[in-house]
């Protein structure tokens, strides 16, 4: 969703590498040995080769241990054992890959690869596949991951193979296939904490001797893994989740060159959806997050936030063998619909927390005119705290399609592939907020009913065996991009106080039983006469339009109710009618009338006329529309060039450059059609050494691979919530002369992407593994990484708005800084043994991961006004920690039909911020999956 416009109510935001000499000498002198991969103990097919590793990071089957480059796999099956629930959870389980769940926007960062613009313009800089299709929003994907073969994560820049936004790499889940001839059916229950319950099930039909079917579903549903601890216990709170989905499949192949697959899968994800939580109330305080005992006891507000997440897509696969090379066609179709509505925790929990609350400056009766502040009861004003619905709610509808045709031959000693993909994305989207209880502000709208992507390529790639142990890579593919988009954006302002301006915020809206109209909205100039002026009554026609219901104790329809110029009152009605409003008690849920013209001078419930005989309606209304109108062509051309040796059949060295790249956009209107800023394709070009070397210790099976890698990351671009004014400034120094329609505010705060710097990471990765004895496997991956920005124009301080602080509010140095989400050091490791027994086998695995400390945002934490009192809001420090995961399963009988499983993620509960949001009112955190544990049987037919 666009973050255009926003309030000061929180809102949501828009294996392997070693080459040394010593390295090198040990991979010559090393004998041969065996294929390995760190993440499975399955038996492959050869009896002398063990633990072989598919992975298609080359479009083409081949063993992990063969393939000249940076990839990783997870069995589905490891995923179980280990309490993996959806794509968020591989946060901490692969060092350099950082997935986190910002506001419900999946983000995928590759080595510090990455983008945080979730609105409908932006693009991941990691491209998920599922199946092999490219799916643009990931949102709901993640209840996919039931019945899956495998998951293979492609890091580095995939452009020649994966295509566009692929620049810091891809994920690809990859379900299981039907099976030909085979009858198989699997049921599995499981239950854990958090009330934790889930129900898979597959079954595999043959259909006659060509032919199969196969159908797949789960059911998956959990508690919130927050914690109200505040005095409304009649909500919920973020993080509960409800989830189904089914897959279908059915695969024919009438001879031994034709194979047609069909496949159809519907997700539907509900809750409570992932709000994070606001520490900017705790930080101004002095208090140190780490002093937060569980940072998911939170003070909870107004009512549960509601999740509705529809994700369904059909796929067609038709692949023809004619010999020597074999034509392939996929077709796609994806719909999303996402619907959050919503309201963000007022605070986490700490001591004193309610006093602090009862106490807000904002929430104070306006002063007396001698002066003096009345006294107001804290209990009083925690109920005007704790009964504020401003609530947001965002609407992403998309459609996609995905066509791409292959032609390809995978037997050497020339392997190529000839391609041509198209791609297209229809979008809605739409981001509401209401400011309830507000004063000098009521709400945005940002509608968009007519987004659109176009994207085409055409690619080749080849592998060229020039002798038994020597082969080349050469890879190009050019893109071409558009992207356009019709729509509008909305703030509305509404100023309410007595006749000096003093305010305390009384005026209801967005309570119980409210509705925006969304895409039912009819009105979408604000001109609605069309005589090049917007006046007032057409701001609130326009407001009204966008509107389906008002809720239950709203009150700004009834100030409004003569239209956009209100009415006035006397603290005795005269002059106009006495304004009441209704409140909720938040112990005993019971309404109650707080009147805003009592006979009582300490209280006002919401309206304190600090100037008896003169309560005034000040502003009657205003707002800004703006019509949106943009539209953005670029091309790009990526390559590859790969050289690769095998100093002998189980040692081999490669050297490889590719690049990658990232679409560019556009931003939004500045001012009603006005000056759209764009943004510029971002590039990236890896330049890599590795080696992947199998070998004996005796009788110690070993592996050990690495690399050392350098990527040249270019135009990078940032993501902020920063003013009209400093937009224009910023282009300014660009050279961009930027025209503003007239009556553009220049304190208007909207989502803004600009290039900005040039970076450079690099680093050293390291994994391998032992097959001990006993059945012991011991496995390992080690990173680490640099990653800092090389050089770059002086930025906006996004962390500071400029009609609030306009002093901070100004450009600043990142060059130098550390890029986000990059921890110095990571190591993941585990420890795994099968143990055949009488009755079946038993199987454990223990495994632990460290990641060092880390920022996460590109100001680093940084203060530039030391001297004064410290601002821990802007603290964006994520402090290193390590995780710790455990699971164990007995198979029952030689074919293991019957299988219990125990489980246990993040045994010692560390909740780390996955992300962080930092805005003038805001340090919103979001977290790690915490503790979860459960137990699973399945059944197999």
């Amino acid at each position: 969703m666009s973050q255009a416009i926003f309030s000061r109510k929180a809102l949501p935001s828009r294996f392997a590498a070693l080459t040394t000499a010593s390295g090198l000498a040990l991979c010559a002198l090393a004998p041969p040995a065996f294929a390995q991969d760190a993440d499975t103990t399955e038996q492959a097919e050869e009896p002398e080769v063990s633990n072989t590793i598919v992975v298609t990071a080359d479009r083409r089957e081949q063993n992990l241990q063969d393939y000249a480059g940076t990839a990783a796999v997870f069995q589905g099956d490891d995923l179980r054992s280990r309490g993996i629930q959806d794509i968020t959870d591989f946060n901490d389980e692969l060092p350099g890959l950082t997935v986190a769940n910002n506001g419900g926007n999946v983000e995928i960062w590759i080595r510090g690869v990455g983008s945080s613009n979730n609105t409908e313009l932006g693009d991941p800089a990691a491209a998920f596949h599922y199946d092999g299709v490219y799916v643009p929003r990931p949102a709901g994907i993640g209840s996919a991951f039931f019945d899956i073969e495998r998951v293979e994560v492609n890091i580095g820049p995939q452009g020649t193979l994966r295509g566009r936004n692929a620049m810091a790499g891809s994920v690809n889940a990859i379900a299981w296939k039907p099976g030909i001839g085979i009858w198989d059916a699997e049921l599995e229950v499981g239950y854990g904490n958090y009330d934790h319950a889930e129900f898979r099930g597959m079954i595999n039909v043959p259909i006659g001797e060509k032919a199969a079917f196969r159908f797949s579903g789960m059911y998956l549903k959990h508690d919130s893994y927050y914690n109200n601890v505040g005095p409304i216990q009649n909500i919920d709170v973020a993080e509960a989740e409800d989830n189904k989905a089914f897959r279908a499949q059915f695969l024919y192949e009438p001879t031994d060159r034709l194979s047609v697959l069909l496949a159809g899968d519907y997700i539907h994800e509900e809750g409570t959806g992932y709000t994070g939580t606001n520490y900017a109330n705790p930080l101004g305080e002095g208090i140190d997050p780490r002093d937060i005992e569980d940072p998911r006891d939170v003070i909870a507000n107004a009512f549960t936030p509601i999740l509705d997440n529809k994700h369904y897509g059909l796929r067609a696969t038709v692949s023809y063998e004619a010999d020597p090379f074999t034509i392939e066609f996929t077709s796609s179709y994806r719909d999303l619909v996402a619907d959050y509505d919503a309201t963000t925790p007022l605070t986490p929990f700490y001591p004193g927390v309610l006093d602090n609350l009862a106490t807000r400056d904002d929430v104070l009766a306006a002063p007396l005119p001698d002066g003096s502040q009345p006294l107001v009861d804290p209990d009083i004003v925690l109920n005007e705290v704790f009964d504020n619905w401003s609530r947001f709610q965002s609407i992403t509808d998309s459609e996609s399609y995905f066509n791409e045709l292959r032609i390809f031959n995978s037997e050497g000693p020339f392997i190529w592939s000839l391609g041509g993909m198209y791609f297209k994305e229809n979008q809605r989207a739409f981001l509401g907020s209401t400011g309830d209880r507000g004063l000098f502000f009521q709400g945005v709208e940002f509608v968009m009913p007519d987004v659109d992507a176009e994207s085409w390529a055409v690619y080749a790639d080849a592998t060229w065996e020039v002798s038994d142990k020597f082969r080349v890579t050469a890879g190009i593919r050019y893109t071409d991009d558009q992207k356009s988009r019709q729509g509008v954006a909305v703030r509305y302002g509404l100023a309410l106080g007595d006749g000096n301006f003093n305010c305390c915020g009384g005026a209801r809206y967005g309570t119980e039983g409210f509705e925006f109209a969304a895409f039912d909205r009819t009105l979408f100039n604000g001109d609605i006469d069309g005589d090049g002026t917007i006046t007032d009554q057409e701001v609130f026609d326009f407001w009204l339009n966008g509107v389906a219901q008002f809720g239950l104790r709203d009150n700004v329809d009834d100030i409004l109710l003569n239209g956009a110029q209100g009415f006035f009152a006397t603290p005795n009605g005269e002059g106009g009618e006495i304004l009441t409003t209704e409140c909720i008690d938040t112990v005993t849920g019971d309404f109650w009338t707080c009147n805003g013209f009592t006979q009582d001078p300490n209280w006002a419930g919401g309206f304190f006329p600090g100037n008896p005989g003169a309560f005034t309606y000040a502003v009657p209304f205003q707002g800004q529309i703006f019509e949106q109108d943009g539209a953005i062509a670029d091309n790009f051309v990526d390559w590859r060039l790969r050289a690769e040796y095998d100093i002998t059949p189980d040692n081999l060295v490669y050297a490889l450059v590719a690049s990658g790249h990232k679409s560019g956009t556009f931003n939004d209107n500045l001012g009603s059609n006005g000056f759209v800023p764009t943004t510029d394709t971002e590039n990236v070009i890896l330049y890599e050494l590795g080696t992947k070397n199998q070998f004996w210790l005796g009788d110690i099976k070993a592996t050990l691979n690495g690399s050392a890698f350098y990527n040249d990351y270019k135009d990078q671009a940032f993501s902020a919530l920063v003013a009209v004014d400093t937009i224009v400034d910023f282009e300014t120094e660009l050279g961009n002369t930027v025209p503003l329609p007239e009556g553009t505010s220049g304190q208007l705060v909207v989502g803004y992407n600009f290039n900005a710097a040039d970076s450079e990471i690099y680093g050293i990765n390291v994994e391998g593994g032992l097959d001990l004895p006993a059945g012991l496997n011991w496995d390992f991956n080690a990173l680490w990484l640099e990653a800092k920005i090389k050089d770059s124009i002086d930025i906006p301080d996004f962390r500071y708005q400029s009609d609030v602080d306009a002093v901070n509010a100004v450009f600043r140095p990142i060059t130098g800084n550390r890029m986000p989400r990059t921890p110095r050091w990571q190591l993941n490791t585990s420890l795994s043994q099968n143990i055949d027994v009488e009755s079946g086998s038993l199987d454990w695995v223990v495994s632990a991961g460290y990641r060092s400390s880390t920022f996460q945002t590109i100001f680093n934490s940084i203060d530039f006004n030391p001297d004064d009192d410290a601002e821990e809001r802007l603290n964006d420090v994520v402090t290193g920690y390590w995780t710790f995961d455990l699971g164990a399963g007995y198979s029952h009988g030689d074919d293991g039909k019957l299988r219990f499983e125990v489980y246990a993620n993040n045994v010692t509960n560390k909740q780390k911020e996955a992300a962080i949001i930092i805005t003038q009112f805001d340090n919103t955190r979001f977290f790690t999956r915490p503790r979860t544990y459960g137990a699973r049987m399945r059944v197999k037919f």
